[in-house]
Parts: C-alpha cells; sequence; structure tokens
C-alpha cells in the first residue's frame, strides 16, 4: 500500500477505489506534565490505545449515519487497529463545539466567563499548525486565505453543530456530561463530511462529575471490553 501520512497517533494508506486505509496507533500525545490528547508531541505508548479509539470511531460513525450526518467511515477492522474510510479532501482545520467553558476557553476569556458556563454549542476554528500552537482563525481569515469560502465555513459549522448534537443527546442518554469535543472536516465527492477520528482524544466528558477515560467510554457505550 502507498504510504500518504504518518502522523502522531495515525497512519494512512492508500486503497483502490477513492478509499484510504487508517492504522491506529498506541501512540500517546503529552507534555512533561502527563499524557494530553491535545499536545504536539509523542511521549511514549498505551498498549490498546490504538484499538480502543477505533472502536469507539466505529460506534460514533454510524451512529452519525443512523442520523443523516455525512461522514467518510465504511468499515473497521479492530484486530488490525485499522478503518476503511473514503477519500477526502482535508482543509486542514479543526472546529471545536464548546457546550460548557472549559479549559483554553476559559483561560482565554476568563475575564467574562467561569468555568461550567454554558456556551450552547458555541463552534471555534483552529488552524492544524503544530508549530504556531494550532491558532484559533475568523471565518473571514479563512476565506481571504483562500482555505475556505463563507459558504463553505457555515456548511461546516451546521454540520459540526448537527454532528455534536447527536453525539451529545447519545451520551447524555447512558449518563455522560459532553464539555466539548473537535472534529475534523474534509469534501467527499461533493459533500462535506466528518472525518478523522472520533474519540476520547477529541473531546471532554465527565460521568457523576468525574472524567470518563477511553476503555470507561467504549464499555459504557458499546458493552464491548477492551
Amino acid at each position: 500500500m502507498e504510504l500518504l501520512y504518518d502522523g502522531k497517533t495515525k497512519t494512512v494508506y492508500a486503497l483502490e477505489e477513492d478509499q484510504v486505509l487508517i492504522r491506529f496507533k498506541d501512540d500517546v500525545t503529552g507534555t512533561e506534565a502527563g499524557i494530553d490528547p491535545g499536545a504536539n508531541e509523542v511521549i511514549g505508548q498505551l498498549a490498546g490505545k490504538g484499538r480502543i479509539a477505533l472502536q469507539q470511531s466505529a460506534y460514533f460513525f454510524d451512529l452519525l449515519e443512523a442520523h443523516g450526518v455525512p461522514t467518510h467511515f465504511v468499515s473497521a477492522d479492530p484486530e488490525q487497529d485499522a478503518m476503511v474510510a473514503r477519500k477526502a479532501i482535508w482543509y486542514g482545520l479543526e472546529f471545536v463545539v464548546r457546550f460548557q467553558a472549559w479549559g483554553s476557553f476559559v483561560r482565554r476569556y476568563g475575564r467574562y466567563v467561569r468555568e461550567g458556563q454554558a456556551l450552547g454549542g458555541l463552534v471555534e476554528i483552529t488552524l492544524k499548525d503544530d508549530e504556531r500552537g494550532d491558532p484559533l482563525v475568523l471565518d473571514e481569515t479563512l476565506a481571504v486565505l483562500g482555505i475556505m469560502s463563507l459558504h463553505e465555513v457555515r456548511e461546516a459549522r451546521e454540520l459540526v453543530r448537527k454532528a455534536a448534537g447527536v453525539l451529545r443527546t447519545d451520551l447524555s442518554s447512558k449518563g455522560i456530561e459532553l464539555i466539548d469535543l473537535k472534529f475534523e472536516c474534509g469534501r467527499v465527492g461533493d459533500r462535506l463530511a466528518i472525518i478523522d477520528d472520533i474519540s476520547t482524544d477529541n473531546m471532554r466528558i465527565f460521568r457523576g462529575g468525574e472524567p470518563v477515560g477511553p476503555a470507561a467510554l467504549l464499555r459504557i457505550t458499546t458493552g464491548q471490553e477492551p
């Protein structure tokens, strides 16, 4: 298979018929303070992490497709820690949907907001740029830079809000509170779709006031053991 991309937590290979194979790694990112899914440096490995992320992503992708939210997902092979997906044009952006003020949002806007304050599904967009710390970017800036037109940005915002709402409702039915999560979007054929993965690496969730980890979330949502 032709190697297309070798990232911190996933490797992507080209397949036939406009499809790709995404292999999930056990690598974890973080800082000197410990594991941090949002960090830009690999600090070690955690056995089984890749398989859990794959199984959780497959569950969420199936859920989104059932609710009419387009994704690039085709199938999953847990034995190989791999997912087959439709090839997508990637914009190099992350869309962060925030239901409550937490983490970096409070650090930036702490003068105006308190931790836990409701944000109503606010969508922030960041550039995937490790060297510059994944900076926030305005809709108009995306258009001026030629990354996305204003129409495409509006389309993407509507897509991720709908996707986040589906996941939030499902998690809430299982006693899990979704604080925020991030999506990546890509153009699959003639439509915008949710791509990459959807796992605890990309969300902040609590149950009974305590954070929910990858293995626990997989058991709660699917009944599967890691």
